[in-house]
This record gives C-alpha cells, structure tokens and sequence, in this order.
C-alpha cells in the first residue's frame, strides 16, 4: 500500500504555494481540514472547487489541489484483487474501487479543533495542528480470520477471510479513530495550506487495509523476546538478520539499539513502545537491501 499512497500523495498538489501576494483567509484552520478530507479521501469536487477557490491567490489563480478521481480507492482496490486471486475468487477491480470508495466516502475525517502558534522556522508565520476524528470501519472481528488463513493458507479459511473483509467493508459497524495535522500559514495569516498528507489519509487507509501491521503483529509472536513489546521485538529481529547479512562489523550497533528500547522499556508504556518503534522501523528499512528480503 505504501507506494500507491505515495504516489497519490505526490500528485496531489501542483506545487508549494507562492506566498507573496496572498488575499487575506476567508476559511478557518478548521474549514480547510474539513475541505482537504472531503477533496482527498471522499472524492468531493465542491469541496476541491472550494478549497482552490480560497487558494487561487497563493498559487497565480491556478489550482492547488488536483487529486485524481478515485486514486485512492484505486490505490486500495489493486493488492485486494491479489487476495482475492489468492483465494480463488473472481477478480472485479470495477466492483472493489467502488466498495472502497464508498468506505472513504463514510470515514468523514472532520475537525474537532486546533491550536495556533508561532512559526518559530519562519517570521510572521503560524502553525495550526487541527485535531480531528474520523469513522473508520470496525475490522476487529475479521482479524482472526486473516490469522487463521494465514497459519492454515486454505482457500477454505483466505475464503472465508475474503467473504468477512468485503461484508466489513460494505455494511459492518464503524468505530472512531482520531488524529492531527498540521496547517501553514503564509505572513499576515493569508490562507491555510498543507503539503503533506499522511497524517490525513495513513490512518484512515491502515483502518481500512490494516494487513501489513496484522502480518507483522503475527510475525512478531515468534520472535525473540527482547523487549517483551512484539512490535520492537520483531524490528530488532529483522534489523539484526539484515545488519548481519550486510554489514556484518556493524552488529554492534544493532546491540546497543536493543539495549536502548529494552532500557526503555522497563519505564515506559507497551503503547508508548509501540509508537517509538513504528518510528523506528522506516528509518531501519531505508539501510535494509534486497539482501534482506
């Protein structure tokens, strides 16, 4: 799912906005969290006239959004067919971009609030982190079923996951998950922008597609117990075969990096050692090569 998203993210904009010349804002941090949700993640094209409209004075009467109709959902719908292939069931990419559309359509990513502070990068500049909830769908009674298909690998049992995820998707109960972003203002508080949207749509699309987290989760039962949190434990295990694999004189590093979470972990929460190594683990994948696949 990463590359996708990514790739949607980056065309998303047209550029960084030019901040000379702006006409004072009309919308609120508020309004333009709300505007950029319904634009990226519901398809809405007035809320992406509107936003532009708001905007044009930043960008020389141009566009600032153009988010390509259904990237998202198409985004989401291309590895589903693979499950779906994988348990034998037709494929209808028509038929699960618009199941998946309809899910975003229903997550309604909505402000609750902000705060506004200084820029302390930038004179005369503000930041707005905008809290927000959204209605994710509920896929806690699928999760077994994902397991069982994967210790038992049966078109039976990756049938009968298939069958739950898409009933999930369509018609199950929602539950609300929660998050920020952060909003930048050019001098004088002329408009509210964002270049970056991963805070917006990562959790709403790993509520919807959760299955890397769940297979790592599965992976991490099995791996030594370092820390006693699966989520650093199974890092330290991929990042210690990797590290000996290609740089061998570096294992050290590797050992001091675990002495560090295992240090911090005798005080800090399971949760809070979760987070830190969801952190951790991009910045250990961009040394790991092919050699570690």
């Amino acid at each position: 799912m990463k590359t996708p998203l990514r790739t949607l993210l980056a065309t998303a904009l047209i550029g960084a906005p030019l901040l000379a010349g702006a006409a004072p804002a009309t919308l609120t941090p508020e309004q333009t969290f709300d505007l950029y949700a319904r634009a990226l993640l519901e398809d809405d094209t007035a809320a992406t006239a509107r936003l532009n409209e708001a905007l044009k004075p930043a960008f020389n009467g141009e566009d600032a959004l153009s988010p390509p109709a259904g990237a998202l959902a198409k985004a989401l719908a291309e590895p589903w067919q693979v499950v779906l292939a994988g348990a034998g069931a037709k494929a209808d990419p028509a038929a699960a971009e618009a199941m998946y559309a309809k899910a975003l359509q229903g997550s309604q990513c909505r402000a609750t609030g902000s705060q506004v502070e200084d820029n302390e990068y930038v004179d005369d500049q503000k930041i707005a982190t905008v809290q927000f909830r959204c209605q994710a769908v509920d896929l806690s009674g699928v999760r077994p079923l994902f397991a069982e298909s994967l210790a038992e690998g049966t078109p039976a049992t990756r049938i009968r996951f298939t069958q739950a995820y898409t009933q999930a998707l369509q018609s199950g109960p929602r539950q609300p998950i929660t998050g920020s972003l952060k909003l930048y203002t050019a001098k004088d508080g002329a408009f509210w922008y964002s270049a970056n949207f991963d805070d917006l749509i990562g959790p709403v699309v790993g509520a919807l597609a959760p299955f890397d987290e769940w297979m790592q989760d599965a992976a991490a039962a099995d791996a030594p117990k370092v820390t006693g949190v699966p989520g650093c434990d199974l890092l330290l295990q991929q990042h210690r075969s990797c590290v000996a694999k290609i740089a061998p004189d570096q294992i050290s590093g590797v050992d001091a990096m675990a002495e560090e979470l295992k240090a911090k972990a005798q005080v800090q929460s399971a949760e809070a050692m979760t987070q830190e190594c969801k952190a951790l683990r991009p910045v250990a994948e961009m040394m790991w090569t092919d050699e570690c696949a």
